[in-house]
């Protein structure tokens, strides 16, 4: 692959027919504009967004994408077509990803210098918005788990609660708490607790979709955020989880298997209610299952309904 700077172009690869078209003349764009537009933010959002509006002017496109699977950054916009250009971008030895240029009809050669051109320019932009996204990436995960943490809770949160009340949309968030896991610390140490919470983050993962946020709180205390859930199907993630956590365990120097098993509170958002009253009714009704016996899923008084699931046997003996 090529580097891209201001001096050379992006590998480039299009997958079009071989039909003759006549092609108007391509506009131009005003190198300094558009310099001063994709560096005004080192958002990697706002940068792709600002770069695909002057490829528009350029190009007339009607979609595109933007991949980068080594940072698990996927952003797309407009609708598929028919024919395509993909270029593996780089800067300075360092892999940016690959952007893909999509329309109805061919892209002239004069259209593909032109946003090589523009490439060339946006590179060194598009490298420091990709370095600030790790440093936030770093900053809103818990390093002990890889889930989120309190910071990608209310930062993600806040976007998609809006997100929520603009569309009409149900949000669910669920608040679990690991049932007896202190005397698994006193018992068999922090290492081993740290390897469980390891463990039940990993269910976690398995239990919930790609598009849902896994969040350690802290402690043994985790959060996870359902957008586009209503409470009946809140409830069925939930004991997904609850079963899910049962299986997890880990096992200690002496092969002795440690497991656990967790309450949870399921709340789901209402007209008026913030992502802090979200938060509060999920962890009542948290604190209520706890009180009702642990390991089970309880929804909060203010959801409209009372509905409770229990666990039908107490295997795990730390619960």
């Amino acid at each position: 692959m090529s580097s891209i700077s201001q001096a050379d172009t992006p590998h480039l690869t299009l997958v079009s027919s071989s039909e003759a078209v006549t092609q108007p003349e391509p506009k131009s764009v005003d190198p300094v504009a558009f310099l001063q537009a994709i560096t005004a933010s080192l958002d990697l959002d706002r940068v792709l967004t600002m770069l695909n509006r002057f490829l528009f002017d350029l190009v007339c496109h009607s979609g595109w994408e933007y991949l980068n699977a080594a940072e698990g950054l996927a952003f797309e916009g407009g609708q598929s077509d028919r024919h395509r250009l993909e270029y593996d971008l780089s800067l300075g030895g360092a892999e940016m990803g690959r952007l893909v240029l999509m329309r109805g009809r061919r892209f002239s050669e004069l259209e593909q210098e032109r946003i090589e051109a523009l490439l060339g320019l946006a590179a060194p932009a598009l490298k420091n918005a990709l370095a600030y996204q790790t440093v936030l990436t770093q900053l809103e995960s818990d390093p002990l788990t890889g889930l989120g943490n309190r910071i990608a809770l209310f930062r993600e949160g806040a976007h998609w609660l809006a997100d929520a009340v603009r569309q009409s949309r149900p949000l669910s968030m669920l608040v679990l708490d690991l049932d007896g896991f202190k005397r698994i610390n006193d018992q068999f140490g922090h290492p081993e607790g740290d390897r469980l919470l390891q463990a039940v983050a990993k269910g976690l993962r398995s239990a919930t979709r790609a598009s849902d946020l896994c969040v350690r709180m802290g402690g043994d205390e985790f959060v996870i955020l359902l957008p586009g859930t209503d409470l009946t199907h809140a409830m069925e993630c939930a004991e997904r989880i609850r079963l899910a956590i049962e299986h997890c365990s880990s096992e200690t120097a002496e092969g002795v298997r440690v497991g656990v098993c967790a309450s949870i509170g399921v709340a789901t958002h209402r007209p008026g209610m913030d992502l802090d009253q979200l938060y509060t009714q999920a962890d009542e009704a948290l604190y209520a299952a706890k009180r009702a016996g642990r390991n089970r899923t309880l929804a909060g008084a203010g959801c409209g309904c009372a509905m409770v699931r229990e666990t039908s046997q107490q295997q795990l003996p730390l619960c």
